[in-house]
C-alpha cells in the first residue's frame, strides 16, 4: 500500500534500523514481536505457530529484504509468506484488528459438489475460532475425518492472530475474515485468506 507522502531519508534510516530489531529478535527464537522507531514507525512480524524457530529467523530475514526491494517509496507496506508475516506503518496499528488488505490464495478445484458450501470447513474453522481466544499464542490448528459417500476424508483448519490483539479482537478479526471465506471459497477444497492482523486457511 503506497501513500501520497514519499519517505525522507531518515525514515528510511529509521525503518532499516527497525528491522535490524526484528530481525535481531526473530534469532532469538521469538515467533511474534513488535516495536516501534522515535520518529513513528510501528512494525511486526508473526511467524506460523508450527514452524521450527530456524525457518521463523530466515523467513523474517528474507521479508525484511523483500519488503525494502518491493516498496522502496511506500510509509506503509505488508508481506505475506507461507511461514511469516512483516507489516510496517507510519501510523500506530497495535491493537487494532485490521482484515485489510488480504490476500486470497484457492485452490483451483472444487469440491465433490461444486457451487455448494464446504460446511465441513466451515464447521471445523468456527471451532477453531471459537478456541483461539483461549490460546497465549492466539493460534489453533486441528483436523477432521469427514464422510463423503463411502470416502472418509481429511480436513484440516488453522487460525492465527498477531498477538497485539486482545482475545475479543483476534475474534472479531476471524470472524470478519470468514464472511469473506463464504464469499469467495467455500466451494474449494482449499483456501487460505490472510489478513494483517489474523489469518485462517
Amino acid at each position: 500500500m503506497d501513500q501520497l507522502e514519499l519517505p525522507t531519508l531518515s525514515y528510511n534510516s529509521s525503518l532499516t534500523a527497525l528491522f535490524e530489531s526484528l530481525s535481531s529478535k526473530a534469532s532469538q527464537n521469538n515467533s511474534f514481536y513488535n516495536d516501534s522507531s522515535n520518529i513513528g514507525i510501528y512494525s511486526l512480524y508473526l511467524c506460523r505457530g508450527d514452524v521450527s524457530n530456524e525457518s521463523c529467523k530466515s523467513c523474517v530475514s528474507s521479508a525484511t529484504q523483500e519488503i525494502i526491494n518491493r516498496c522502496p517509496s511506500s510509509t506503509e507496506a505488508i508481506i505475506w509468506y507461507d511461514e511469516c508475516t512483516l507489516r510496517y506503518a507510519d501510523v500506530n496499528f497495535f491493537g487494532k484488528p485490521d482484515t485489510r488488505p488480504w490476500l486470497i490464495m484457492n485452490n483451483v478445484e472444487n469440491t465433490t459438489s461444486p457451487g455448494q458450501p464446504n460446511f465441513y470447513a466451515r464447521g471445523l474453522l468456527d471451532q477453531l475460532i471459537g478456541r483461539v481466544n483461549e490460546k497465549d499464542r492466539l493460534f489453533e490448528t486441528d483436523e477432521q475425518i469427514v464422510k463423503i459417500g463411502d470416502e472418509s476424508l481429511p480436513s484440516y483448519g488453522l487460525v492465527q492472530c498477531t498477538r497485539d490483539l486482545d482475545v475479543g479482537s483476534c475474534g472479531k478479526c476471524l470472524n470478519d475474515l470468514m464472511v469473506e471465506a463464504q464469499i469467495c471459497c467455500e466451494s474449494k477444497i482449499g483456501w487460505r485468506i490472510s489478513g494483517p492482523s489474523c489469518s485462517l486457511r
